[in-house]
């Protein structure tokens, strides 16, 4: 139960030892209690045990052994291990939080491979399929980031695997997913055991120790006083970060309902536990969320006032100079220099070894350098094979080994994504497709894909791929491809508009050039056949269409774009050459030149984007499937989707996004923003007129959502058109 007053004053003078206790590695002075510090879990909340830390130490009263659950158990490691408040509060400032509990990669370093699937509508949710079953990912986040950020923290503590001789005793408090029990980790890598204590279900992947799958404690013990009575405490100094059920608001988001199903899970076993504490500290943070990280100077003096609140009881806890300055040299660590001397990669099977050393910069014979490790990890977790890469430092001759270790996706490695798009004008006139796909990755040791996807809607396809590098690591391919598809064209028949469907069959080949992370040149071959007919009822009157095409292409693809959906920083730029001959099999010989550039810079919320596509048949007329059609989002807004068209035309523009804030957990950024457009189509060259162009406005709302950039607004374009317009679906 909670000590009076009097009973912790008198427990000072008599600092008598709790038999069966364990015998603590710190030696505590023999006039004083043992203290132990209790710090609860609750994600962003518990950057408020950091204040109460200031506080403490501003007192003079030191903490004898640490015990945490979750976010306790890395504030507590943390300062087990050596460090300061202060530079722990400087780490709650720096770190960007919100990116390392994100898992995805910088877009613009990944192989441009990668890339390719985002130029289309697809999801970034992706399944695994083994031997005909589907297969998950453990956790929305594998925790790569935060796991090699505690892990370089953790640096100070270099060889010490049980926990009993850090600078302080330290418990951490997680939950076997298998069996349900508590498991107190009490030796092994202390980064691994403070990843495994905040491992919430279902959004962070388990991490497996000594053969079982570890999660959040907090669902188990969410305040392990248990844990600091057993390293010795006499007296349990508690930090609470939750708040009662009946004080929280009404649940009004998906962040706030996460938090309080967390709250249902731990609360029970919280109040369990509070009877036991003898000083008992509870920050005010109910305004705060879970994952409200960046608003961490708010919350982490929340911590500081409520120690300040409870400074006549702590004081009595206080000692004098000379023994805090004891405490503090038995306490504080600096990370060491760390010599490597021998190296090592262990990539999983599978995997060419010369791919991976190619990433690695550290070299034996090297202080380890964090920056340059960061370097080392990201780019192998980017070349997108590996769920983690982490890394270990052992023992080795004259220094220390440098073990880097990639954790292949354990859902892999045939993967299936899928995706929808949408458009509507809000007047009955509707568009929909929804896409699925399987890549079938490192089908032979040069690292060799099959891609297959299919769509079905108002665009139906099927289309599938064999990419092969011609050696291992090497930036030479080849691809050859095959699908067929259907959809919709506008063609001017006469003096009206009469709408089309085109179905084609086509295959080609391609020999390729890859630029790694920027992008890759294509030469290659293709032959398709195109037949049309109208839609409209007299469709047996209008003019039927049917063409065979065979003919070379050349394209160049570069893409350093951060955000395909609503980019802030880099670039993009398509371009591609197709010349249809009649010694290839074209019925009608025929040049056409496209071209899509995006060009996008941010400087604090505003972002600024350039744009132009286009197509040219080069001095000649296109057939009719194969005209530019304008009209829709960035594309003469205020048009319906490909009201005109023509063998010439394209659109250039400029986008100005303002980012309103942050949706939780399942997305990115929401935006309102303007837009203006100029383009227009003609049906020859001598036709093309500036004096002809047409001009476009838009004012819309945006969100980067799971399922893609979701667009809302009204368009209008010179000539009296406009409309209002909800689109699902990537527009760059």
């Amino acid at each position: 139960m909670r000590l009076p007053r009097a009973v912790l004053a008198a427990a000072l003078c008599l600092a008598l030892p709790a038999a069966g206790r364990a015998a603590p590695a710190q030696e505590t002075a023999p006039h004083r209690p043992r203290i132990g510090l209790v710090l609860s879990g609750g994600g962003a909340l518990g950057l408020a045990h950091i204040g109460v830390l200031k506080v403490l130490e501003e007192l003079h009263v030191p903490v004898d052994c640490v015990a945490g659950t979750s976010m306790g158990a890395i504030v507590g490691g943390l300062y087990a291990a050596g460090y300061a408040p202060e530079e722990i509060e400087r780490l709650a400032y720096e770190l960007p939080w919100n990116r390392l509990i994100e898992d995805q990669p910088d877009r613009r370093h990944l192989p441009y491979r990668r890339k390719v699937d985002d130029q289309t509508y697809l999801t970034p949710i992706q399944l695994g399929l083994s031997g005909g079953r589907l297969r998950m990912p453990s956790g929305l986040i594998a925790g790569h980031r935060l796991g090699i950020e505690l892990r370089l923290l953790t640096l100070r503590v270099l060889g010490s695997d049980d926990f009993d001789r850090l600078p302080l005793p330290f418990r951490a408090v997680a939950a076997d997913i298998g069996t349900g029990e508590m498991v107190v980790l009490r030796r092994g890598e202390l980064a691994r055991a403070m990843r495994a204590s905040m491992a919430v279900p279902g959004v962070f992947s388990p991490v497996e120790l000594d053969g079982r799958l570890l999660v959040d404690g907090g669902v188990v013990d969410n305040l392990p006083v248990d844990q600091a009575r057993a390293m010795g405490a006499d007296i349990v100094i508690a930090v609470d970060v939750g708040t009662p059920m009946a004080a929280k608001r009404r649940p009004d988001s998906i962040a706030s309902i996460l938090s309080r199903t967390t709250d249902m899970l731990t609360r029970v076993n919280v109040e369990r536990m509070l009877p036991s504490v003898d000083l008992l500290i509870q920050p005010e943070v109910r305004t705060f969320g879970l994952l409200d990280f960046d608003q961490g100077r708010e919350i982490l003096p929340k911590g500081e006032t409520a120690a300040r609140a409870r400074a006549v009881d702590l004081a009595r806890l206080a000692v004098d100079d000379g023994e805090w300055q004891a405490f503090l040299r038995r306490h504080r660590r600096t990370t060491p220099q760390v010599r490597i001397t021998a190296l090592s990669v262990d990539p999983g099977p599978g995997l060419d070894q010369r791919t991976i050393s190619h990433q690695v910069k550290t070299r034996p014979g090297t202080t380890l350098d964090p920056e340059e490790l960061r370097g080392d990890l990201r780019r192998l977790w980017e070349l997108g094979e590996f769920e983690t890469v982490t890394f270990d430092v052992v023992p080795a001759d004259d220094g220390w080994e440098l073990r880097l270790i990639g954790k292949r996706k354990s859902w892999g490695p045939n993967f299936l994504r899928f995706g929808l798009s949408m458009t509507s004008d809000l007047e009955g006139e509707s568009h929909f497709n929804l896409l699925g796909s399987i890549a079938m990755t490192r089908i032979n040791r040069l690292g060799g894909e099959l891609k297959a996807a299919v769509q079905a809607g108002g665009d139906p396809l099927a289309l599938g791929e064999i990419y092969q590098p011609l050696q291992a690591g090497g930036p030479l391919f080849v691809a050859a491809s095959a699908g067929l598809g259907s959809r919709k064209v506008q063609l001017p028949i006469g003096s009206h508009l009469e709408q089309y469907r085109f179905a084609a069959q086509r295959v080609g080949a391609d020999l390729g050039l890859a630029l790694g992370r920027y992008g890759e040149l294509r030469a290659g071959l293709r032959y398709d056949t195109t037949r049309g007919q109208a839609t409209a009822d007299r469709r047996d009157a209008l003019p039927h269409f049917a063409r065979d095409d065979g003919g070379w292409r050349l394209g160049l693809a570069l893409d350093q774009l951060d955000n395909v959906n609503f980019p802030r920083t880099g670039f993009l730029a398509v371009t591609e050459l197709y010349e249809a001959t009649e010694k290839l099999g074209a019925d009608i010989p025929y040049r056409r030149l496209d071209l899509n550039a995006v060009l996008a810079a941010s400087r604090g919320r505003h972002t600024l984007i350039t744009f132009a596509h286009g197509s040219s048949a080069l001095g000649g007329t296109l057939p009719p499937s194969e005209r530019i059609g304008l009209g829709g989002l960035f594309n003469l807004t205020g048009l319906p989707p490909g009201e005109i068209s023509g063998s010439y035309g394209g659109v250039a523009g400029l986008i100005y996004l303002y980012k309103l804030g942050q949706l939780p957990i399942f997305g990115r950024g929401v935006y309102a923003g303007l837009s203006l457009e100029t383009g227009n189509a003609w049906n020859t060259a001598h036709e093309v007129r500036g004096s002809e162009l047409r001009r476009s406005g838009a004012a819309l709302f945006g969100a980067d959502t799971l399922l893609g950039p979701l667009y809302f607004g009204w368009g209008t374009t010179s000539g009296g058109k406009d409309s209002f317009y909800l689109l699902l679906g990537r527009t760059f």
